[in-house]
């Protein structure tokens, strides 16, 4: 029987080759063409056919289908920003465009695995489904994959994310609630605009808008139990055009995030009740819109234990562990554990020597040798939950 590490090492060269292309080449959700056509050709060359699904994600089953059915899940999408790594030869090819989440190694990852075990496919009992999904950064690819189709027969999921912050290797990862409900949060406050010398004069939509910005914060503070986790963030704001001329309108825009779909919606009333108090103190008036994005990401305590189980037989019990967890960033895998059972966890990708810029800095790239550890445990997970001795 070869050994994991073997097999890995005959195709970690590939797979390293395969997340700086996709790095090279990013593309936004829903617009993963080329990164899909890639994907496509590297199942293929496998002696695999892929099933396209979600617009531009697609999976892939292995195994006699006698069984345990389990799916392994990455995300392929990237941000709508620009790198700033100019020192990388593979670099961003596309202005506004970069893959400085990690999702490139998820992909490159997952994708190891599945060349990985497709050489030992005869001795696979049971099913594995490894799926890529298009748009976690948004609007939320999740949503489409689960509706055409890709988790029907699925008993459990799973999904992994890089962790910078974290040693290389580490484990990290937290039964029930894991990542934040997030919601987006607009408004626009209406004032009337006049010369900056006669305030009297005007309605000050700047000032009003300094005043809302801050009393939301006391929403936290004064209306939230010290035990919830909850964050109103204020991340935008645009108004005005002249040094001299205050404006008519000022807008600000922003994220509210708990551990709590009930929470959110407790939150949410406070933000348009603060809001519409404050602005009407100062005679103005407010057009608030708050958009729900993904719900609460909810880890299955028995799938967790799995993960956790996993990772100390392969990484080392002193590996293994829950800080920093659970986290307020937000992920649509909480669409999949809401239909099947599962677990999100992640692994650290820091090292020294490296920056270990956090995920969405314009300087993070993901590191490379995460790659072997990623593959090393979508492999040794599968055969603990098919219940199967692949390698060695």
């Amino acid at each position: 029987m070869t050994t994991l590490s073997a097999a890995i090492s005959d195709i970690l060269d590939a797979t390293i080759q395969l997340r700086q292309h996709i790095h090279a080449y990013p593309e936004p959700g829903f617009e993963e063409v080329e990164t899909q056509a890639r994907l496509i050709k590297e199942v293929r060359a496998l002696g695999l056919e892929p099933v396209i699904c979600g617009k531009t994600g697609l999976y892939v089953d292995l195994g006699d289908g006698q069984g345990p059915k389990i799916a392994l899940r990455a995300d392929i999408d990237c941000l709508r920003m620009t790198e700033g790594n100019h020192h990388l030869a593979y670099r961003s090819k596309k202005e506004g465009l970069a893959h400085m989440c990690g999702h490139d190694g998820h992909t490159a990852s997952l994708m190891g695995a599945l060349s990985v075990l497709s050489k030992v496919r005869e001795k696979i009992k049971g099913t594995v489904r490894i799926f890529f999904q298009p748009a976690e950064e948004g609007p939320g690819g999740a949503p489409l994959m689960i509706e055409e189709g890709v988790l029907n027969d699925i008993s459990e999921v799973y999904g992994m994310h890089n962790w910078p912050e974290a040693p290389l290797g580490e484990l990290r990862t937290i039964p029930g609630p894991c990542m934040a409900t997030v919601t987006t949060m607009s408004m626009s406050i209406h004032g009337k605009g006049g010369h900056g010398s006669q305030p009297q004069e005007s309605i000050d939509p700047v000032l009003t808008a300094a005043h809302i910005i801050t009393a939301l914060q006391s929403i936290v503070s004064r209306n939230m139990h010290s035990k919830d986790a909850v964050v109103i963030s204020v991340t935008m704001v645009h108004g005005g055009e002249a040094t001299n001329v205050i404006p008519d309108k000022v807008d600000l825009g922003g994220t509210v995030r708990t551990l709590s779909d009930s929470l959110m919606d407790d939150v949410c009333e406070r933000i348009e009740k603060v809001a519409t108090a404050t602005a009407d103190a100062f005679g103005a008036t407010v057009d608030i819109e708050l958009f729900r994005k993904y719900p609460v990401l909810v880890n299955d305590p028995g799938c967790t234990e799995t993960v956790k189980r996993v990772g100390r037989e392969h990484f080392g019990a002193e590996n293994v562990n829950e800080i920093k967890l659970p986290m307020l960033g937000a992920e649509d895998f909480a669409y999949y554990t809401q239909k099947t059972p599962g677990c999100f966890f992640f692994l650290g990708g820091g090292e020294e020597g490296r920056s270990n810029s956090m995920c969405h800095s314009t300087d993070y790239d993901f590191n490379d040798a995460l790659l072997d550890p990623a593959i090393q445990f979508w492999v040794r997970l599968t055969e603990d939950r098919l219940k199967v001795k692949l390698f060695d």
